[in-house]
């Protein structure tokens, strides 16, 4: 018998939700620490820096919406 109340939620769908928030800082983070790696490397500051920074914050938020929609897609009773 399903569970009525106030916390009647899936927890299978809070941790899609709760994992989509960390796609977007770990991408972030990963552009970060290439483009600085690769600066120390090549002794080319601060430009791969940025240029995988730009790269981390671009592909972040491409995963993160891509998520998003898979994620509606297969809840569209939100």
């Amino acid at each position: 018998m399903p569970r009525k109340g106030f916390f009647n939620f899936d927890l299978k769908k809070v941790a899609e939700v709760s994992s989509l928030g960390l796609v977007l800082p770990s991408s972030i983070a990963i552009g970060l620490f290439m483009g600085y790696f690769l600066d120390r490397l090549l002794g080319t500051d601060p430009w791969l820096l940025i240029i995988f920074l730009i790269f981390g914050i671009i592909s972040g938020f491409y995963s993160l919406i891509r998520g998003l929609n898979k994620y509606l897609a297969k809840n569209k009773d939100i």
